[in-house]
């Protein structure tokens, strides 16, 4: 047995052993709180409340499996199979990008606007977060969800139907739409996006469970030409956005003014570059006139 019983302290001790030089202690708390009240079905004040608890042999065989995950840098969020964000437990795993704590300031940026959308379309949409939360803020709006990966737009109504939220999947490429869908889209109040924006030439200081689990697709672009989808979809903003409708992107800190300068081209106005809480330049919006 890897454990010396199957108590819960010594299923803990296990796992903050096995995994000491790999994370901090706060990373290691948020961890197991979370992995051991998915599997029994605890809230956090259950967990507190029955530190005696022993384990059945399968809990522990799923602690082990976790801790093996780990070590192989499986994103923690992939093995639980799970994440919060913006208030929603969103299902995640490896057929989609982590939704991430930038893109919840996003959207938080998105609903500070004030506006009133009718009609809102969220391109490269992954897991389906970001469409998901503007539905949940926006409940009376028409929500699209595009993406080009058919496994991702299955996650997408994954998650659509496990929060009972409805949300209309589109399998389009954003570099390449169809003239069928150009002619059927139009009148979006919110045309939003957080598209591939990593330059080729930066994998080498990307962590390994990015690298090695994350769907490159949804990560990568071109060292030629990094702001390549956005380009795409400020083409697309700029014929499919109503008057006075919001464009918003996340992207790359490095490439927020190239981004501002191309939409500058097109009419847009009140074109705005927002720090996230790291102090990086990651996200963009910008009016239509």
């Amino acid at each position: 047995m890897f454990v010396s019983d199957n108590t819960l302290k010594s299923a803990k001790n296990y796992f903050y052993d096995r995994l000491d030089s790999r994370f901090s202690n706060t990373e290691l708390k948020s961890m197991w709180t979370q992995l051991i009240c998915k599997r029994m079905n605890w809230s956090s004040s259950d967990l507190l409340l029955n530190q005696g608890e022993r384990l059945s042999e399968s809990d522990l065989l799923y602690v082990r499996s976790f801790v093996k995950g780990l070590l192989n840098d499986v994103p923690f969020q992939y093995l639980v199979g799970e994440t919060d964000f913006y208030g929603l437990n969103i299902s995640c795993d490896s057929r989609a990008l982590i939704p991430r704590p930038e893109t919840e300031e996003l959207v938080s940026w998105i609903i500070e606007t004030n506006a009133h959308p009718k009609r809102i379309i969220d391109c490269c949409t992954g897991t389906a977060c970001i469409a998901l939360a503007l539905k949940t803020a926006y409940p009376n709006a028409s929500v699209q969800a595009l993406d080009y990966s058919k496994e991702a737009l299955d996650l997408s109504a994954e998650n659509a139907k496990k929060l009972n939220l409805d949300l209309e999947l589109i399998h389009e490429d954003a570099l390449h739409f169809t003239e069928r869908f150009l002619s059927e889209a139009n009148g979006y109040d919110i045309i939003v996006s957080n598209p591939p924006y990593i330059p080729e030439q930066e994998k080498s200081t990307m962590s390994k469970h990015v690298l090695e689990h994350e769907p490159s697709m949804a990560l990568f672009v071109d060292d030629q030409d990094p702001i390549i989808f956005h380009k795409e979809l400020i083409k697309f903003a700029d014929l499919k956005l109503v008057e006075g409708g919001f464009l918003f992107f996340e992207l790359h800190e490095l490439y927020g003014e190239e981004v501002k300068e191309y939409l500058q081209l097109f009419e847009f106005d009140k074109i705005e570059i927002r720090k996230d809480l790291q102090g990086k330049s990651r996200m963009l919006k910008a009016q239509k006139v």
